[in-house]
């Protein structure tokens, strides 16, 4: 129960760090996929998604240190719930005409 409660609340963590970072752009980056129409151009901004590897990151480091790498499996299933259903809100993309 401990397990999932945990996993859970890290899902939660790096869904809101991922919207959080795609709406505030802490790095001012942005990457140009698609062209959708005549001057309609999307983007995606990776910010959020960098700031929630570098949170995935920690954590993991965190529990390397405290010896609990068990633990690891539930952290990287949350981190690509997360992800994925980041992806599928699409956030982070931003469509722009001209």
């Amino acid at each position: 129960m401990k397990k999932t409660l945990r996993t859970l609340a890290q899902f939660l963590l790096f869904l809101v760090i991922f919207a959080v970072g795609s709406f505030l752009h802490p790095f001012n980056l942005h990457w140009a996929t698609t062209t959708l129409a005549p001057g309609a151009t999307r983007y995606f901004i990776p910010d959020g998604l960098l700031v929630a590897v570098g949170v995935f990151l920690a954590i993991i480091v965190v529990q390397a240190l405290r010896r609990r790498m068990c633990d690891t499996t539930w952290t990287v299933l949350a981190f690509l719930l997360a992800i994925a259903t980041g992806y599928a809100l699409k956030l982070g993309f931003i469509t722009q005409d001209f």
